[in-house]
This record gives C-alpha cells, sequence and structure tokens, in this order.
C-alpha cells in the first residue's frame, strides 16, 4: 500500500471510530450541494452550562482527528470545499470574484477592490497546549465587509481580527458569533497589522507596535517599527515585520526589536504551521529568512532559486517549503541541509497558493482546475492531484 493510501485509510478509520463515540458534541448538520448549509445552532437538550465537556463549542462536533479540507474560489467566484479524507466535494454558495485572499485555518476571507467576503471551512483546530481539539461544523459563507484590498487575518478562540495593510485600517471580531455565521464587529482600529494575543490584541502603526486590551484601547508605550507589515502569532510571542528586522511582543507585554544585518532585504510576510516558534518569510533573491520568535533571531536559508513564498513546518527536522521563481516546490530540510524539489508544478508569473499540515503541501494550479497534493518529508513527492470544479484563485486548507 503507497503511503497516500495508507494516510487516508488512518484517517478514514479515525473518522468512523469518532463517528461512533457518543457524546462528545454535538453533530453537525450534513451541509447540500449548491448553497450554505443550515445552521445547528442551538445545543441539544441534555446539555447544561455545567455539563458541558471542556473545549465544547455550540453547533460543532468533536473529531478524534484534525477533519482537513480545501477550501477553493475560482476567479468568477465558485467555492467549492474538498474533504482531504473522503475526496468528496461541497459546492457553497458564490462570492464575489477574489483579487486577494488569506486565511486562518478555518475561515478564508476574500476581497475585491471594494468589499471583504468571509467563509467558514467549517473545520479547526483548537490547540490547548497540553492536549488539542479536533472540530467540524457547516461550512458556509457568513458574511461581507465593506473594503477591499490586500488583507490578512488572525484568530485566537475568542477574536478573529481583519486588516487591510495598504489602507491602515483593521477590524475586531467576535470569533464565537462567526461561527455561528454572524459578523459581529466590537471594534475598528487604524493599523497595519493587528493581532489576537492573550486577552488583548498587538497593533503596528506608522507610529510603532504596541499593546492593546480587548477594548482595542493602549496598554503601554509603542516600539518603534519603519513600515510595519506582516504579522503572525507564536507560542512564544507576537511578531511584527519592520523596514529593518522585527518587533518581538511576549506574554507579559515586553517588546523587543530583533534587528536584520546591514544591507539585508526584509520579509513583508511571515508565515508556519500553527504554533511552532520559528516563522519564515523570503528574503529577495536570496531564499528565506527563518525568524526564532523564542530565541529573538534570524537566520538566512540560502537557496539556488529566488523564493516567492515560503513556510516554516516543524521543529525537529526543520523542514522549510517554499515555491520558487520556476514553479517549483521547494523543501528544505534545514536540519541536514538537504534541498528536494518537483518539477515546474504552476506558472511561474502566477501568485502561488501554498498551503501545508503536518504531512502534506499543497499547491494549486493556476493553469488548470487542480491542486497538488505534495509529500515533504519523502523528497518533494508528488503523492496525488486533486481536480477541481474550476481552476482556484484563492485557495485555503481548513482543519488546521
Amino acid at each position: 500500500m503507497n503511503p497516500t493510501a495508507r494516510r487516508t485509510q488512518r484517517l478514514l478509520a479515525a473518522a468512523v471510530a469518532t463517528t461512533l463515540t457518543t457524546g462528545l458534541a454535538l453533530s453537525a448538520t450534513a451541509c447540500t450541494t449548491g448553497g450554505s448549509a443550515g445552521r445547528s445552532d442551538e445545543p441539544s437538550p441534555d446539555r447544561s452550562s455545567t455539563a458541558r465537556p471542556h473545549g465544547w463549542v455550540e453547533g460543532a462536533s468533536e473529531a478524534q482527528e484534525p477533519q482537513l479540507r480545501l477550501l477553493a474560489v475560482s476567479a468568477s467566484g465558485t467555492t467549492t470545499l474538498h474533504d482531504l479524507l473522503g475526496g468528496a466535494a461541497t459546492s457553497l454558495d458564490a462570492v464575489d470574484a477574489p483579487a486577494h485572499s488569506a486565511t486562518d485555518g478555518r475561515f478564508l476571507v476574500t476581497s475585491d477592490a471594494d468589499r471583504t467576503t468571509i467563509t467558514d471551512g467549517g473545520a479547526w483546530t483548537v490547540d490547548h497546549g497540553d492536549h488539542t481539539h479536533y472540530y467540524t461544523a457547516d461550512p458556509r459563507v457568513v458574511g461581507v465587509l465593506d473594503g477591499g484590498g490586500p488583507v490578512a487575518v488572525h484568530s485566537s478562540e475568542t477574536v478573529t481580527t481583519i486588516s487591510w495593510p495598504e489602507r491602515r485600517q483593521a477590524v475586531v471580531l467576535d470569533r464565537a458569533a462567526l461561527g455561528q455565521g454572524d459578523v459581529d464587529v466590537t471594534a475598528r482600529l487604524e493599523a497595519a497589522v493587528l493581532l489576537p494575543f492573550g486577552d488583548g490584541l498587538v497593533a503596528a502603526t506608522d507610529a510603532g507596535v504596541r499593546l492593546l486590551d480587548a477594548d482595542g484601547e493602549p496598554v503601554g508605550a509603542a516600539t518603534p517599527c519603519a513600515a510595519p507589515a506582516g504579522g503572525t502569532v507564536t507560542r512564544a510571542a507576537a511578531a511584527v515585520g519592520c523596514a529593518d528586522g522585527a518587533v518581538l511582543v511576549a506574554e507579559d507585554g515586553t517588546a523587543t526589536v530583533v534587528p536584520l544585518p546591514d544591507g539585508a532585504e526584509r520579509p513583508t510576510s511571515f508565515a508556519a504551521r500553527g504554533g511552532r516558534p520559528t516563522v519564515a518569510g523570503t528574503a529577495g533573491d536570496r531564499g528565506a529568512w527563518l525568524l526564532d520568535t523564542r530565541e529573538g533571531s534570524w537566520r538566512l536559508v540560502q537557496t539556488e532559486r529566488p523564493l516567492r513564498t515560503v513556510v516554516a513546518v516543524d521543529d525537529q527536522e526543520e523542514h522549510v517549503v517554499g515555491v520558487d521563481d520556476l514553479g517549483r516546490v521547494v523543501v528544505l530540510t534545514v536540519a541536514t541541509g538537504a534541498v528536494a524539489t518537483t518539477g515546474p508544478l504552476l506558472d511561474p508569473d502566477a501568485e502561488p497558493f501554498l498551503q501545508l499540515d503536518a504531512q502534506r503541501a499543497y499547491v494549486a494550479d493556476d493553469a488548470g482546475p487542480r491542486v497538488h497534493e505534495v509529500d515533504f518529508a519523502d523528497g518533494a513527492r508528488v503523492a496525488r492531484t486533486i481536480e477541481l470544479p474550476a481552476a482556484p484563485a484563492a485557495l485555503a486548507e481548513v482543519g488546521l
């Protein structure tokens, strides 16, 4: 049996076991082809506030394994959810044609010049440190916000932030309400970067990086950060990219400036698999920057060809996965120095849509209606190709 089949068999077995387990959580109403699924807002009669198990989420079913799905939107706004376990595809309501997109591992946010649309992929993971919960719910198009342009999205268990860096605008949304299909804006702020962090927020403006309380009010002084762009939250800190490096904000609110070497080309975004302390960004035509948010240090990983996008994957092997300027998926094993590449999988001039989980990377082929699944730990082997109804103009892996 090949590795892909073994993986699928294992995940399907886990899914069957989950189905046979009773009393864990509410069951979600099955979604229907051709539109948004029905809602399951009301808890079952036997659930009281004192009987709910730890981690319970209203309207969701709990699983024993990540429920991984690909959420794809075509250039015309056709929206499809593809189950990576069983292979089933579900059509959701169409959205505005996307010019930009971002995801937090559950919600896909797409935008054009005028509006921003939020789509719930209906699968997500809650990491409590010593244990993890995996949930599924009804996938659906949640709603629309006025204003468009390049967009970013970040979430904690309680809030979701959406920011439009070019417009220096951001909003805070109630995440529980968002999961129930309601767009509840709790704050509007002027910020290039806005991150949920602990019980508050980290915001970056032209005046610097500062900690905010849950209502968006400043807490303490700002730390200088010229031309803020790109932000992320790890287990160790919140990180914001600056013209000459990064600002790291620790749990206690302490801010540390981590400068890049003189003359280095800065990354303008950071990406990593959820919770990892090290995040990656492109380093001009030299390769990738790795920012260790725990140690407060940069490391340059040089590559043969320039990278157009890059993601830090794991801590032990230090896998870093990117797409280069030839349209190839490049796998760097930093711990050993090994490098593996696929052949060209997408148009070098097209925007690369790269998504990763613990075992696979997914890259959208804009030349056709398909997504390539790459086993990054097995020499960048293309494990399978997933056919879609239309070529994706936006892509998110949800369930992470």
